[in-house]
């Protein structure tokens, strides 16, 4: 029997304690026999350097978690939009290996009947869009008019850094659920437009007009060269005011209240609220849309989120919401 060198066994011993380790598997939601789950972020940290990998599921609610050092690691999935967070621990990646984690998530409404994972899920999906080149006005900007289907908005860049009292108010809103704007069919606000229902977008020469499905007020962003009063009353929806960066329009919103719940988290808000939102129609089928928040009054630095929606078909009508006149969310909104 040929025996190798000494160097060479620690060479190759050496070379296979780096070769790096995988996690992978697919999120699906806990009702039923289980619905995909995409645009999910999970994360795999190592628990002896603190060093993560991320991604985001597919379509099919699969991922993959490559180049992973070998190790124990916590994986979890994190702050989906409409379902509960998931975490599992002590799980063991060894060289060249691939380990398999698959995940069932809860819904926040806890797979309410017409309203749990199953139409989460669907809401988190990619919607056929039509093909074509962007539509253009008569003055040459690209057309945003047309009916938009639904599209969770994702965080990127650095997280929220919300000040000490609002990351008090943040575990309060948590503990009492009940208390939601949507709940108690008050405004929702601007990081959850186009979020659960459709959305309408008229575009004229002077004025872009935004009407949400979901019950929020009519927003009226000017087009015409105004600036913001100084004198601004508070309200849900502040006052915009919209210009154009080459094919973008950029819209600048203050005069906020203080009453709105900022995404999933439930982030407060202050009246210094400033918001910068981009609109990009790429292509016929898709509208693109970037927001920047900036409150020094509540959060460290400002922060984005991010989305996309689609074109709804020709024949597709919005409906008319009234909240209060079928509001059953309270009874269901239970402390976690």
């Amino acid at each position: 029997m040929r025996v190798l060198p000494a160097f060479a066994t620690l060479l190759t011993s050496a070379i296979f304690a780096q070769t790096p380790g995988t996690i992978t598997g697919t999120i699906l939601t806990i009702a039923g026999s289980g619905v995909p789950v995409p645009k999910a972020s999970v994360r795999a940290t190592n628990a002896s350097t603190g060093i993560s990998s991320s991604a985001v599921t597919a379509q099919n609610g699969s991922y993959t978690l490559s180049g992973l050092a070998p190790g124990v690691y916590e994986f979890s999935v994190e702050d989906p939009p409409f379902f509960l967070p998931f975490s599992r621990k002590n799980i063991q990646v060894e060289a060249g290996q691939t380990v398999r984690v698959d995940a069932r998530l809860n819904d926040f409404q806890l797979n309410t009947l017409g309203d749990g994972g199953e139409q989460f899920a669907q809401l988190l999906a990619d919607h056929p869009a039509p093909a074509g080149r962007t539509p253009r006005t008569r003055d040459g900007k690209p057309d945003l008019s047309g009916v938009w289907l639904p599209s969770p908005p994702i965080p990127f860049g650095d997280p929220p850094q919300p000040l000490p009292w609002a990351e008090s108010v943040v575990k309060e809103r948590a503990a009492n659920p009940q208390q939601d704007p949507q709940t108690n069919c008050l405004p929702m606000g601007l990081t959850f437009g186009g979020l659960f229902t459709a959305s309408r977008l008229v575009q004229t020469p002077r004025l872009l007009v935004i009407i949400d499905e979901n019950g929020d007020p009519t927003r009226q962003v000017y087009l015409d060269g105004r600036s913001h009063s100084r004198e601004l009353n508070p309200s849900y929806m502040g006052h915009s005011t919209g210009h154009w960066e080459g094919e973008t329009l950029v819209v600048d919103s203050v005069g906020f209240n203080d009453r709105q719940w900022l995404t999933f988290l439930h982030y407060p808000n202050t009246e210094q609220m400033h918001v910068v939102e981009r609109y990009r129609r790429v292509d016929l089928g898709h509208l693109e849309v970037e927001l920047t928040f900036e409150d020094p009054g509540a959060f460290k630095k400002p922060w984005k989120m991010r989305r996309v929606n689609f074109l709804a078909p020709d024949n597709f009508e919005l409906l008319e919401y009234v909240c209060s006149e079928n509001n059953r969310d309270v009874a269901h909104m239970v402390n976690k």
